[in-house]
């Protein structure tokens, strides 16, 4: 059988990802002409095929990107044959993977690989317990290392998950060798650890580049972006469903009998809006790894598909901001961060 593999330099495929991202962004300016157009049969045939060629630039995007990504399920054996190799013999440990089914850049795995197992070592070294002493905690003998990877809002995050007993930060193996390396990806690492639970340790990296559909919103005069995928549903609110907190500053929105934090944007952007009263503006409610919030705007305008890119390459982290893209008519559109959002509430 004639073997139809091919070996291409990621460094390719890179610029063309990158032309790709160019080319959704050259369509949307299309786009924004064509619509200031007057209304006519010409304008109609216009956004016909300005909207084809969104859908070719979509599917040409995911076949670029197809090429490069793999299933981070099929780290599982590799990270498996690693445990079993470094457990002592007092210790029982099980591995788990979350997320098998996300795809992944594969140059991003292989350059991540040995922090991944890396911070597999810290768990099962410094984060589990012996047999003994988990039955005396009344545990399992057997702990679970989990190894889980989550996507959102332009950023992906890869996770060690112990169900052991507490860690110091000093007790982690070569810290700052690892924040060094991490720092290199502009990402962040993130330690949670809470006595006779467990211990997570997160990378967290943003994506350099996405295509990603977005909801543009409207506060007072200033126009965000908010993906759609974070997106459960919007409503006009009513007096009756909010529901006041302590001295009356917080508010909750009562929706079929679930109470839902109410997040002003105009505050946390300290923008002027067009109006402070809930009953006034839209609520948008957004929802992040199980949180969920509502997003008080004045209104929503046009989706539309846009390129995430980051902006710590060229200035620096800012907080509830996941990246910038170009707009149709070439100014800049920020994308808000939900999860870091949701977060901080």
């Amino acid at each position: 059988m004639t073997n139809t593999n091919v070996t291409v330099d990621l460094q390719k495929l890179e610029k063309l990802l990158n032309k790709v991202g160019d080319l959704v962004i050259t369509n949307s300016m299309m786009a924004q002409s064509v619509e200031n157009l007057p209304s006519s049969d010409e304008k109609k045939s216009l956004i016909e095929k300005i909207t084809l060629l969104q859908r070719h630039i979509v599917e040409l995007q995911d076949y670029a990107t197809e090429i490069r990504m793999i299933k981070f399920g099929t780290m599982y054996e590799i990270y498996a044959d690693y445990l079993k190799q470094i457990v002592p013999q007092n210790k029982k440990v099980k591995l788990q993977l979350v997320g098998g089914e996300i795809k992944v850049d594969k140059s991003l795995i292989e350059q991540l690989d040995l922090l991944i197992k890396k911070l597999i070592s810290n768990a099962v070294l410094f984060g589990i317990e012996t047999v003994d002493q988990r039955v005396l905690n009344d545990k399992n003998e057997e702990a679970i290392v989990k190894v889980v990877i989550e996507q959102l809002n332009g950023q992906i995050s890869f996770s060690v998950v112990d169900d052991g007993d507490i860690v110091d930060k000093e007790d982690i193996e070569n810290i700052s060798e690892l924040k060094e390396n991490i720092s290199k990806f502009n990402g962040n690492l993130e330690i949670e650890s809470v006595e006779k639970v467990g211990t997570k340790v997160s990378i967290i990296i943003p994506l350099t580049h996405s295509i990603l559909d977005g909801l543009n919103i409207k506060i007072g005069n200033s126009i965000f972006i908010l993906p759609t995928a974070s997106i459960v549903e919007s409503i006009q609110p009513t007096k009756d469903m909010i529901k006041y907190v302590g001295d009356g500053s917080s508010q909750l929105l009562m929706l079929r009998n679930e109470f839902i934090p109410i997040i002003k944007l105009y505050e946390y952007f300290n923008i002027t809006p067009k109006s402070k009263k809930l009953e006034d503006g839209l609520l948008i409610i957004v929802k992040s790894q199980g949180q969920k919030a509502a997003f008080l705007i004045d209104e929503f305008l046009q989706q539309q598909q846009v390129v995430l890119k980051t902006i710590e390459t060229n200035f620096r982290k800012v907080d509830s901001v996941a990246g910038a893209t170009v707009r149709g008519d070439g100014s800049i559109g920020i994308i808000i961060d939900v999860k870091t959002i949701l977060e901080a509430h």
